[in-house]
Order: C-alpha cells, then sequence, then structure tokens
C-alpha cells in the first residue's frame, strides 16, 4: 500500500509548485486572451452594425427627402389635384398633367438616389405613374393588397407596409406608402408608394463572413438576411454573441448573432495543447525527481529508524554519526536528544507516582461537601418526622445554597436564581433575626434567560447586612425588563441607604475593570458583580447603585440586548 512518507510528501510539493503554477498561469492566461477576443469580437459586430445603420439610414433619408419634396411642392399638388381622377390619357390636359409629373420623377431621380428604390403615384383611379420605365406588372398585382394596408386616415406620414413576396419568389421588395391629401378638398389626391427591393437588402448584407445577420420591420418580420436567427428580443444563448440595433426613423432593427466556440476555437485548441505538454513535462519529471529523492531520503530513513525503536521502549538505541554534513549534525543533536528523553522518562514516572497519591487525596475531599449535604439531608428528614417545619425549610435552602456553591461555574437561568435567592433569604432570616420578604417581578420572556450562578447573592447580601438590619418591615424586591436596548435587574429595598458622597465613589469604583488587591471586604462582593457581568456580557455590561424612592438603595443591572440574546437558553455562550 501506498505510504506518504517525508520524502514524498517533499517530492509532491516540490511537483505541485511547479504544475499549480503553470496550469493557473495558462487558465487565467487562457481566461483572459479568450475574453478579450470575445469583447473584440462584439465592438467589431457593434462597428459593423453601425456602418449598415448608417448605410440604411441613409436610404432612408432618400426616401423620406423625395416623399417631402413631392407633398410640400405647391405646383405639383396642382398637378395631382388636375390628375386625381384621371383613369387614361384622353386630353392634351392630361397628358400635360402626366409629362409634368414624370418632370418632377425625374428632377427627384437627379439625386443619387439608390438604384434600388423605385416610386410609383397612384391617383384616385389607381391610374400609376412609375418614377421610372421599369415593369409595373408585379406592383399593379399587388396594388390591392398595398392598399388594404395603407390608412388613409394618417395622410402625410410614411407608411411602412412590409415585405411583399410574389407566390414562391424569393426576391421580394419592401413596400412604404404616403398618403397625398388635399385640405381644399378634405380627401386624398393620390398616394406614394415607394419600394425598396429585397436584393438591396440582400447586397448589403452579404459582406458578413462570420456569423449571421437579419433585419426585422417594427411587427418583428424578417425583411431580409439570416432566416435561422430569432425576432428582437431576448434570445440566444450564452454560447453566442448577440447584437442589436433599431433605426430611429423605421424602427425597423438590425440583428447580429455569431458563435462565441466558432471564434474562439482556434484558441481552445492551443491551449488544449499547451496543458498537454504540460502534463506530457509533468510525468517526465516525476520519474526523475522519484530517482533523485530516494537517495536523498535513506539518511531520514536511518533516522526513522532509530526514533521508532527509540518510542518502542529500546532506550538505549543511537545512531551512527559520519561524516560532517547536515545529516551528520543532526544525527549527533538527535542522539544528545535521546539522552535527554531516557533522563525525563525516569523522571516523568517519578512523577506519574506523586500525581496518582494527590489525586487519590483529591477525590477524598470532593466526597467531604457531598458528606454534608446527605447528613444535611438527614437531619431535614428528622425535623420533618417531629413535624419541625421551620428548622427543616432553613435545612432545605442551606442544601441549595451548597449545591450552587459546589456548581458555581455553571450558568442559571433568571427564574432559578431568584429562587435561589428566597432560600438565601430564609437562612439570612434566622442568622440575623430580621424579617425580610422578597418580591420577584419578571417579565415572562425573561424568566427563562440565562445569566451567572449567585450572581445576585452579593448585593442581596449587602441589602440586608448594611441596609436592613433592625428596620421593622424589611422588604427586597428583583425586578427584570427590558429598557432603551438594554436588559435591566433591579434589586431594591427599603433600607437606610447609604451616603451621597460614598453611593458616587462606589459607583466609580464598579465601573473600574480591575479592583486591585486593596478593595475594601464590604465592597468585595458588588465588585466581583460588576466584573463577572463584564466578563459574560461584554464591556457594555455595568451595575450602579441609584436611590429610590423609599429612601432605600437600588442595584441597577444593566446588560446590552444584543449580549443577551447571544446566551438565550440552549445556547453555550456562558
Amino acid at each position: 500500500m501506498f505510504k506518504l512518507n517525508y520524502y514524498r510528501r517533499i517530492q509532491l510539493s516540490f511537483l505541485l509548485f511547479i504544475i499549480v503554477p503553470i496550469i493557473t498561469v495558462s487558465v487565467i492566461s487562457f481566461a483572459l486572451i479568450k475574453e478579450t477576443m470575445v469583447e473584440k469580437l462584439q465592438l467589431t459586430n457593434e462597428n459593423f452594425l453601425k456602418v449598415m445603420v448608417d448605410e440604411i439610414g441613409k436610404t432612408i433619408d432618400d426616401v423620406t427627402f423625395a416623399s417631402h419634396f413631392i407633398v410640400n411642392d405647391t405646383s405639383f399638388r396642382t398637378y395631382l389635384r388636375n390628375f386625381a381622377d384621371t383613369d387614361r390619357l384622353r386630353s392634351y390636359d392630361d397628358y400635360t398633367n402626366f409629362t409634368q409629373i414624370k418632370g418632377v420623377f425625374s428632377l427627384i431621380t437627379s439625386k443619387p438616389l439608390n438604384n434600388n428604390i423605385r416610386m410609383y403615384l397612384v391617383n384616385r383611379k389607381r391610374f400609376m405613374i412609375p418614377s421610372s420605365e421599369d415593369d409595373m406588372t408585379v406592383v399593379n398585382r399587388n396594388l390591392d393588397d398595398l392598399y388594404a394596408k395603407i390608412d388613409f386616415n394618417q395622410p402625410e406620414t410614411l407608411q411602412w407596409l412590409g415585405m411583399d413576396r410574389e407566390g414562391s419568389e424569393q426576391n421580394g421588395t419592401y413596400y412604404i406608402a404616403r398618403v397625398i391629401y388635399d385640405g381644399h378638398d378634405k380627401q386624398y389626391l393620390s398616394v406614394l408608394i415607394i419600394g425598396i427591393s429585397e436584393s438591396y437588402f440582400d447586397k448589403l448584407l452579404k459582406p458578413v463572413e462570420f456569423g449571421k445577420v437579419v433585419l426585422f420591420d417594427a411587427k418583428g418580420s424578417r425583411i431580409a438576411g439570416s432566416t435561422e436567427l430569432s425576432a428582437p428580443g431576448p434570445g440566444g444563448s450564452p454560447s453566442t454573441l448577440r447584437s442589436e440595433v433599431t433605426l430611429d426613423k423605421t424602427d425597423w432593427t438590425l440583428v447580429y448573432e455569431a458563435n462565441k466556440e466558432a471564434f474562439t476555437g482556434k484558441i481552445s485548441r492551443t491551449f488544449y495543447a499547451g496543458i498537454g505538454g504540460v502534463i506530457l513535462f509533468f510525468i517526465i519529471f516525476s520519474i526523475s525527481s522519484m530517482y533523485i529523492a530516494k537517495r536523498l531520503h535513506r539518511p531520514i530513513q536511518k533516522l526513522q529508524r532509530v526514533v521508532r525503536q527509540f518510542g518502542m521502549g529500546n532506550l538505549d538505541v543511537r545512531l551512527e554519526v559520519k561524516g560532517r554534513d547536515d545529516i551528520a549534525e543532526l544525527s549527533h543533536t538527535l542522539n544528545t536528544m535521546l539522552d535527554q528523553l531516557k533522563g525525563l522518562i525516569h523522571d516523568i514516572e517519578h512523577e506519574q507516582e506523586q500525581k496518582r497519591v494527590m489525586e487519590l487525596e483529591a477525590l477524598f475531599m470532593q466526597i467531604r461537601p457531598h458528606f454534608l449535604i446527605n447528613t444535611l439531608n438527614s437531619i431535614k428528614c428528622s425535623l420533618i418526622l417531629q413535624k419541625d417545619r421551620l428548622h427543616s425549610g432553613i435545612i432545605d435552602s442551606l442544601m441549595s445554597l451548597l449545591r450552587a456553591y459546589m456548581k458555581f461555574n455553571e450558568p442559571t437561568t433568571l427564574q432559578e436564581e431568584c429562587e435561589l435567592m428566597r432560600h438565601y433569604i430564609d437562612i439570612m432570616k434566622i442568622r440575623n433575626e430580621i424579617p425580610v420578604q422578597l418580591v420577584v417581578d419578571l417579565e415572562p420572556e425573561l424568566t427563562s434567560w440565562i445569566i451567572p450562578k449567585l450572581m445576585l447573592q452579593p448585593i442581596i447580601e449587602n441589602a440586608i447586612v448594611h441596609g436592613l438590619v433592625d428596620h421593622p418591615d424589611a422588604k427586597i424586591w428583583i425586578r427584570a425588563s427590558r429598557k432603551q436596548g438594554y436588559f435591566t435587574i433591579e434589586i431594591e429595598d427599603n433600607g437606610d441607604g447609604i451616603e451621597e458622597a460614598r453611593r458616587l465613589l462606589l459607583n466609580e469604583q464598579l465601573q473600574i475593570r480591575d479592583s486591585g488587591p486593596d478593595t475594601p471586604y464590604d465592597r468585595v462582593g458588588l465588585l466581583n458583580v460588576a466584573q463577572r457581568l463584564r466578563l459574560y456580557f461584554g464591556s457594555d455590561a455595568a451595575i450602579a447603585l441609584v436611590p429610590n424612592e423609599r429612601r432605600g438603595m437600588t442595584a441597577v443591572l444593566r446588560i446590552p440586548v444584543h449580549d443577551v440574546q447571544a446566551i438565550l437558553p440552549g445556547r453555550n455562550a456562558i
């Protein structure tokens, strides 16, 4: 079974230091180059689309100029008005109007208008005048369909009628119409129909060698280009680059889509070839390094054997030191260490024997508190049998306190702490002969919150000893509530209180983190409470003494709410 020993770890680490940086740099370089090439492709696509958009926009500008000229020329409108109801050339006036209209068409086409654009003027009698001597058979055949798409209630605006193909013909014509309206007679004079051949768009889109281009109209119908691309909008896949540009005057959308894998395929093949070469180099280098590393590892194997035998109990085994190299120095150091370990082992065996004796003594000491509790329990049972409820209750309270002192470092709930204080007050009443009453007022949601055990006991003791001695109606109140972002515990008494200067001095001392070794005995309990608060609840927790309306003193413990939430029941924050 293969064992990953020391020299093999060194060899593996050395190989990883070579192969990992090479592969990492290669992968990062490949990703950056690929991303850069894709970005350049995207930028090229956008520039390419911009050139196409400019070219199509120029054609649309020519069409718009021609339509505006025809509509806005006053004399030409007169010819159209006279020619509006002519169904054929019957008179010289008809011929004159026809000639004038043809002349205006000649004037428009004298502008470098695109050769793929044809214009037709159709009067109310469907008499058609073309801008050139082209065959009008296709236009006449599609005239009814075109008129069905024209909205005559929108005069003097360009209306995009869409692509019209005749039967199975592949080469269609995109038609644009403009209704020429007569404001005097409140009716249209004629319709200007402009046709742009599909061959114009195909010729414009043909130079695309990488990717596919398609031109859609405002309704999402294809005008020209690839039939494999979807309509404008969210489309394509993560492996494709898709760009869309909308022409402002026409609401046409030019869509370009290219496959990223086809573009980056050569880069990927080069990268995989490079990774294959790196792996081949790694295999050759691994075989060579294994042979060299094995020879270098032989002295270390000797060190392993000596250490293994020493660990198995042969304390007299030592290394044979040869030469003056680093291995010889290490062997000499190891022999010295083995001599020292041999002496330490004997010392430890002696210490362990002494430790076992001390553990037995400690175990015996632990039995004593349990012996006291068991004894008190027996006395309590005897008192109960004698119907002495008072003293049996006092012994029960004393047992509760003893158990609490034995588990001083364990946390408790606020409710359990208050019950423990009841037991403590029962004992103090017997001890000091003071009729003290305890009143507990806790908000229901605070009863199960966790606090350190016996944290309230020093405060209760101070209240009884220093404020309630010889007091005929001694009372202590424990309240818990949530106020202004703090969990607050108030221990209030109706005792004699303390002097104001002493109270201020004591509050100042309670804010000091380290009370020092010279703290007076009567202040040790309160300072201990302050330190335990900060220890368990953080530096923002504090205790302060304030006078109350009963002329006594109130100890206020303030704990930040976020610290309290961190020690809810079921959590091991304490």
